[in-house]
């Protein structure tokens, strides 16, 4: 019947799995992520007041640690109670406060639970007062047992409620700092009772030692007064079903005073399935559920083994028998012995407030890991430095040694240790159990502490510094135990915490990333196929689709339960707050998907909408006329649709879109320099007319030694297959077998090897430009070298071409990609365009069947079908009119690149994937790169995917802004809207980049080559975009620069009015001729780019040069733009006539067109800025 009840339950709790409530969850777990907050607003100093209540307690707990240590010192207390400073009768003294506490832990977990947090701080510090009395007043060792008793038990309810409601009433961001800080406020009280100790240690008399005694009245009277002006626990409202009080409470301390705040929002809709409101602690007798399933018995152990190691790790012995370790390094006097008693804690509180610090920073568990050894490595010395003070009296070195390491010790200790005590074990607890088990837990732990006060004592009586090895190898245990136990808590809310512990192995999940999921299984979306299309539509490269897999986090090797439901394959995670991942490197394009989708929706429905925003007049662009091929207009005018049979937007780069080299050249800006149309030539019937590639009479395979063969696999393995990552490792070393063994037969194999082998020997040759401006005589014989040994490779290949066109395979298809690229590297680009075609035709062909190849050929041709998108897409930016193979049409329905082994070998057995499962899903292994070789791949994969993702952002402008159908730049009411929107995807993009990539918007040079050649990427979109403000300024520029849009003065005429240039649009051309500079300034000789896109790299930098040019004619632009300006065209020259020369054979008739431009138009600039400086 109970059962039922709590299917009941658990069904009334759970989110009815909609569209509507994932997105609503995941949505808040990523607005919770995008907020920014504050530790010092008004909110948060409201919280650390109320806090600071529940503090007092930690130094009830921290004045007791001290005081009677430094009291059992004192001559006056021994000459009144004489029971010797390490005495059985001693140790009981010290362990009876201990034993007080343990029949205290079957009343406070009740009070705590029934009645209230606050409750249980009352009643402690009402016991706390009572004690004290009764132990400051104490004639005989009974009566001092007995007021002792009674503060154990009082000190008891105040170590359950406060770390409880400290833990509970902590703002998310920083409850590792604010509840760690609770035991750091140990040792002001110790403080406070060292330094009493010392003062009233001048008093002869008994109020010598009974002076501190009474000071205890202090804290626990602040508390018993000052409990009653604070707060509740909001998560002990929500179980006792006081909701809105608890939501008030959050909104006050959390969220600024709003309700709806995201982080207020997002707690309570986790504790409203989290906590229950009929568990466990409504029975003041129930404790089954501390042990009753798996994740309880996980959770149990780490609270007992947190409350036992917190006493046994040698802390108790630097507490409460400081002195007589300093007497044991040899300071025999009193005072001494009570002055270092008294320093010590100052400088633990320290180290402790360093540490509750570093707990959100660093991690619970590291902290707790290094402090450890570093602890027994601190006792092996202080036994050590001991022996030899003892054996050598004199040996001032060997005491002061011995007192450093004591005090190293606590450093350690309270940096690692002391701010987790409490904490950890709260954390680990749910509502339902936090107050029993932390209860069990001081029970554990005084238990614990009697054993240690107790046997200390003794111990260093009997034995003396020899007790110092127990600390330790016990040390050493616990070192061990907490690494394969104590999971990590950091980074996740109270809730969010049992998602760890209801997993198989807590440990390793809680080492995963918090991410959206982790809000999905808290607030338990039990609908898997909602969930996944949720993150389809909103997180994934297609708008308004459920053909990609949704991105829930799994293990990959453990199934999360959304996977399970679903019969499907785990997939890699979206996690939130994980930077570095391919999921993230994509994030900016993600969103950007769903504002272009609706931009298009709005441009073909709606005209008036957009014209309904503030708006400048419409003003016709400078005129873009195609400069077409002499053959005449080209037949493959139709658009390409835009969507797939599903409904899918496609990121399609329009057919003769108007942003080419060769459309910039017709603007009427340049009819002023007549030669620089007059010597052009159309590129197509350049590149037509070049003679074809020659080929050897006969085949020459050259030799090469085993460590050269090597040599050149690597250097195809970490340029070419680093930017387009299609070729596993294991193919690889099969390729490198085979040509060692010099088995070159008519086989596609054979094929394939010497394709790596020519493209090895090419990137070889570029290797050096990196950085590198000038080359050595030597530098240019060894790239002679390379160059002659790429072209005889690539001289068999094409005896081999038959077998890759007429063979129909995965490794068929990758030797036409890899043709493709050696075509890309000799600068000919209609044959490379002529390859990515076919290429992109028989991916299609080989995507479109059912496959029965395992799961890794699968993986390689979907890499080659996206490295041929990108490719084709960078042609097609400078040729608009060649005829597209229809990949862009299908990609939407593609999934993206996922777990290859093109680095490293496989650690796992690959299983097959569902044909709609994300591409990553392999990728959900997670696991840690642990060789050089999986940390290489994995970057290789998130900068392919960045590379992806870029490209796809600028097709979506591309079509946006300059289709020659329905391109906003030629409408300047509709274009502002548009600019704005893609300014911010693009910075999101920049901002996801792993860290690897980074780079600065500035003419800082890269450290990195890939980074490098992103940040070219990156300024090129960005000069894209805002070049609609640019050719608008050009057309409309009348002379003046206006600050209104339509201010007096002369204007251009334009129908209705009349159109002023204003500051703001000189602005916004400034930010398009900014990253046209620095695109310039920043060019490099990186491989990516010198072994593929040179020829494309040459019409882009003369395309910048000529909207440089055109802008230096307009006053109040050319004044935006630096000296620097003059300086791009021997820059320029410098690279491309240097990259040119590269492939060796006849050199690129464009290539040398667009360098003659880029010397020409350099001039006219110099001219133009001079002539108007003047």
């Amino acid at each position: 019947m109970e059962q039922t009840k709590n299917e009941v339950n658990h069904a009334e709790r759970t989110i009815s799995a909609t569209d509507n409530d994932v997105g609503t969850a995941v949505q808040l777990a990523h607005d919770v992520g995008d907020q920014k907050y504050s530790p010092w607003t008004m909110s948060m100093a409201r919280l650390y007041a109320v806090l600071w209540v529940a503090y007092l307690c930690g130094c009830l707990n921290g004045f007791d640690g001290s005081l009677m240590g430094g009291v059992n010192a004192m001559d006056t207390y021994q000459n009144y109670f004489k029971v010797g400073k390490a005495s059985q009768t001693t140790g009981i003294i010290m362990a009876i406060y201990n034993i007080g506490a343990i029949p205290a832990v079957f009343v406070t977990g009740p009070v705590n639970d029934l009645f209230g947090r606050r409750w249980g701080m009352f009643t402690g510090s009402t016991v706390i007062i009572v004690g004290t009395c009764i132990q400051a007043t104490a004639t005989r060792v009974p009566q001092l047992l007995g007021g002792r008793f009674l503060l154990g038990f009082g000190v008891s309810f105040c170590c359950v409620s406060a770390p409880c409601y400290v833990s509970e009433m902590a703002h998310p961001t920083w409850r590792g700092t604010l509840t760690g800080f609770y035991n750091c406020t140990w040792y002001i009280g110790s403080i406070i009772a060292s330094w009493t100790i010392y003062g009233c240690s001048y008093i002869e008399t008994e109020n010598g030692f009974r002076i501190p005694i009474w000071c205890q009245l202090i804290t626990s009277g602040f508390v018993a007064i000052l409990v009653w002006f604070i707060p509740e626990s909001p998560r002990w409202l929500v179980a006792n079903d006081r909701c809105d009080e608890a939501i008030a409470i959050l909104a006050k301390y959390h969220g600024e005073g709003d309700a709806n705040h995201p982080i207020v929002q997002l707690q309570m809709k986790e504790m409203q399935m989290q906590i229950s409101t009929t568990a466990s602690d409504k029975k003041w007798w129930d404790y089954r559920e501390l042990w009753n399933s798996h994740s309880a018995r996980r959770r149990l152990i780490c609270v007992i083994g947190m409350a036992m190691f917190g006493q046994l790790s040698g802390n108790s012995a630097t507490g409460y028998y400081l002195p007589t370790m300093a007497e044991n390094a040899g300071i025999d006097d009193s005072r001494t012995q009570l002055i270092i008693n008294g320093i010590y804690p100052c400088v633990c509180f320290i180290a402790a407030v360093t540490g509750a610090r570093l707990c959100d920073t660093v991690g619970r568990r590291p902290l707790l890991l290094y402090s450890t050894i570093f602890c027994s490595a601190c006792f092996l010395v202080i036994f050590g430095t001991s022996k030899i003070a003892n054996e050598q009296p004199g040996n001032k070195s060997a005491t002061d040694s011995a007192i450093a390491f004591v005090y190293l010790f606590g450093i350690v200790f309270s940096l690692g240790w002391t701010p987790l005590q409490s904490m950890y074990i709260a954390e680990t607890l749910p509502t339902a159990t936090r107050a029993k088990g932390t209860a069990m837990g001081n029970l554990a732990s005084n238990a614990a502490g009697a054993i240690s006060n107790y046997g200390i004592g003794p111990g260093l009586n009997a034995i003396g510094y020899w007790f110092y090895l127990v600390f330790v190898f016990w040390d050493l245990v616990e070192v061990v135990v907490m690494y394969f136990y104590f999971p990590e808590t950091n980074e996740r809310t109270l809730e969010e915490l049992s998602e760890v512990f209801e997993a198989k192995n807590p440990v390793k999940k809680s080492l995963e990333k918090r991410g959206a999921n982790t809000v999905l299984n808290t607030l338990k979306v039990e609908d898997p196929k909602a969930a996944r299309e949720w993150y389809t539509i909103t997180y994934f490269l297609v708008d308004d689709s459920s053909r990609r897999q949704a991105l829930v986090s799994c293990d990959g090797r453990e199934p999360c339960a959304t996977c399970i439901a679903s019969n499907h394959d785990c997939v890699y995670g979206a996690e939130a707050s994980s930077r570095g991942k391919s999921d993230l490197i994509l994030d900016g394009v993600l969103r950007v998907e769903k504002y272009l989708h609706e931009m298009n929706a709005m441009m073909a429905s709606n005209t008036a909408l957009l014209g309904s925003r503030p708006s400048i007049h419409s003003v016709a662009t400078p005129q873009t006329v195609q400069v077409r091929p002499s053959t005449g207009e080209s037949p493959h005018l139709a658009h390409t649709p835009a969507n797939d049979d599903n409904g899918v937007h496609n990121a399609i780069l329009s057919s003769l879109h108007t942003s080419t080299t060769e459309s910039i050249l017709e603007w009427p800006h340049f009819d002023h320099f007549p030669s620089l149309r007059r010597t052009y030539k159309p590129i197509f019937n350049l590149e037509q007319s070049r003679p074809p590639l020659s080929t050897r009479p006969s085949e020459v395979t050259p030799y090469l030694g085993v460590e050269e063969v090597r040599q050149i696999i690597q250097s195809f393995q970490s340029s070419v297959n680093f930017f387009y990552p299609t070729m596993a490792k294991e193919k690889l070393g099969a390729i490198q077998n085979r040509i060692i063994s010099g088995v070159l037969d008519q086989s596609v194999e054979s094929c394939l090897a010497l394709l790596v082998m020519a493209l090895g020997c090419a990137s070889q040759s570029v290797s050096l430009l990196f950085n590198n401006p000038s080359l050595s005589q030597g530098d240019r014989v060894y790239q002679q070298s390379r160059r002659s040994l790429a072209e005889m490779f690539f001289d068999g290949v094409l005896k081999r071409l038959h077998v890759a066109h007429l063979e129909v395979s995965q490794e068929a298809t990758q030797c036409l990609f890899f043709i493709a690229l050696y075509f890309a590297y000799l600068q000919r680009p209609l044959q490379a365009w002529s390859y990515i075609n076919t290429t992109a035709a028989r991916c299609r062909l080989l995507l479109s069947y059912p496959s029965s190849d395992p799961l890794p050929d699968s993986e390689c041709v979907r890499r080659i079908f996206w490295s041929c998108y990108i490719l084709e897409s960078d042609y097609l930016a400078e040729l608009s009119a060649l005829p597209q193979s229809g990949i862009a049409s299908i990609e939407s329905s593609i999934p993206l690149p996922g777990d290859y082994n093109t680095h490293s070998t496989p650690h796992t057995e690959l299983t097959m994937t569902s044909p709609f499962s994300s591409p990553t899903s392999a990728l959900n292994q997670t696991r840690t790169p642990i060789t050089l070789e999986e940390q290489e791949e994995e970057l290789s994969s998130l900068y392919f995917l960045a590379c992806l993702s870029m490209r796809r952002l600028l097709n979506r402008v591309h079509d946006l802004l300059y289709s020659a159908s329905s391109g906003a730049s030629l409408d300047s009411a509709r274009f502002p809207f548009i600019v704005a929107e893609l300014s911010h995807q693009l910075e999101e993009w920049r901002e996801l980049l792993p860290a690897a990539f980074h780079f600065t918007v500035d003419a800082t040079p890269s450290s990195s080559p890939h980074g490098g050649f992103l940040r070219q990427r990156y300024l090129t979109c960005k000069s894209v975009i805002y070049r609609p403000y640019l050719t608008w300024v050009l057309r409309s520029w009348d002379g003046g620069l206006r600050d209104g849009l339509e201010g007096e003065g002369r204007g251009l005429g334009m129908g209705m009015g009349r159109v002023c240039v204003t500051a703001e649009m000189v602005d916004k051309c400034e930010i398009c001729l900014e990253a046209i500079l620095l695109h310039i300034l920043n060019l490099s000789g990186f491989a990516h780019t010198v072994l593929v896109d040179t020829w494309i790299c040459s019409l882009s930098m003369a395309g910048g040069m000529l909207i440089l040019l055109a802008a230096t004619r307009i006053p109040p632009l050319r004044s935006r733009m630096g000296s620097e300006v003059t300086t791009l065209g021997p820059l320029l020259e410098d690279f491309i006539s240097q990259w040119m020369q590269i492939p060796g054979e006849t050199i690129s008739p464009s290539v040398e067109q667009s360098l003659r431009m880029i010397c020409d138009v350099g001039g006219f600039i110099k001219s133009e800025y001079i002539s108007g400086a003047g």
